[in-house]
Order: structure tokens, then sequence, then C-alpha cells
């Protein structure tokens, strides 16, 4: 099964260069060119890594989006024409498996996803076999998340949801964050699965 990944960039000639070069190594790509798009394509699908730039033409820059939205759910690599100092510290604190300095070579790339995956799953082993104790038989959820948790199995995207509930999406996110942290659950997937099981939904 291709690895799929999400490309947020907003400099669309790099994107498809980008997209272009993965694909024809056997990735499926999505593209987001603001974090808005980005936030509905990963609420939409599952990925497996995240490729971001970090300056991006929008209030919101690639270090907030992944703060916010993707957190350490997936891989993330971050894509940037500045290595100053402030810049890195910031990006430090979502704790992204790599940088890429612009301009970089497609093998530079290609190598960095690969790497990122492969460490990536290392993790994902290693939390495995270290959580000593299974998910909790009580788990409280508020009224708000389980409203939330049935729209997103209903197949709802986050700005359906925001519009829904009359709330940012940015709240949503929260909310959907907080949902995953208290089940313990790594992909939509799983926590839909989960909710069916509980009965939530």
């Amino acid at each position: 099964m291709r690895k799929k990944v999400l490309i947020l960039e907003d400099e669309i000639i790099i994107a498809n260069s980008i997209q272009l070069h993965l694909e024809a190594n056997g990735y499926h790509v999505e593209i987001a060119t603001d974090p808005i798009d980005a936030e509905t394509l990963f609420g939409e699908s599952t990925f497996d890594i995240v490729l971001c730039d970090i300056n991006l033409n929008h209030e919101i820059d690639g270090i907030n989006f992944v703060e916010n939205i993707i957190q350490d759910s997936v891989p993330v690599v971050f894509l940037t024409a500045y290595n100053d100092l402030d810049t890195l510290k910031r990006a430090e604190v979502t704790c992204p498996f790599a940088y890429l300095i612009k301009p970089f070579n497609k093998d530079q790339l290609l190598v960095t996803i690969n790497l990122s995956l492969v460490h990536a799953r290392k993790k994902f082993l290693h939390a495995t076999i270290q959580r000593n104790t299974p998910i909790p038989d009580k788990i409280e959820l508020t009224g708000r998340e389980l409203e939330i948790l049935k729209l997103l199995a209903q197949g709802k995207t986050t700005d359906e949801i925001s519009a829904r509930l009359f709330i940012s999406p940015f709240t949503v996110a929260t909310h959907r964050r907080n949902i995953l942290r208290k089940t313990e659950a790594r992909s939509l997937i799983e926590l839909i699965s989960l909710a069916v099981e509980r009965a939530w939904i």
C-alpha cells in the first residue's frame, strides 16, 4: 500500500514539483496551499507523513499549524528557506522528525522522508511495547466532545463541524486532540472503532 504524504506549501510550483517526484517514487500525495485546506485534508484522510513549509503566506504559519492540528499524530518534516535560530527553536517545540532547508535536491527529500517513516515506525513500536496499561475502562468525554465524535463518525470535516456547532475550526481541532488523548487512539479509524465498541455513537 502506497504511503500517503500531505504537503502544506504555499508555493504551488514547488508543491507540484515535490508531488511529481514523490508520486514517481511510489507515494500518494495531497497538496494544500494554506493551513485551512491542509486541516480539511488532514481531517478527511489518514496520512503517513506531513511535509510542511514554515513560512506561509497566511496568518497561521507552518509551526502553528503543526502545533495545533498535527501534534505528534504523524511524523512531520519542515521545509523552510530560513535557518535562523529563533525559527528553529520555535519549530523544536513540535518535535519534527527533520528539517529540509530550501533549496534541497530530490534525493535529499526522498532520503529524509524514508528515514522519518522508519523512525516513526520504530517510535510507534517502542511506545506499543512500553504501554503496560490498557485503555481505561472508564473514559469520560464531555458533551461537546461526544457531539464532535459523532460528527467525525459521520465523515464530517473540521470546517463542517465548525459550521454545525458554531465554533472555530481550531476549537474543533482542540476537542479532537483531547478526545484522542483521553482515548489513547492513534488514528481516526481507531477512534471510531472504539466509539462503536463503547456505544458512544
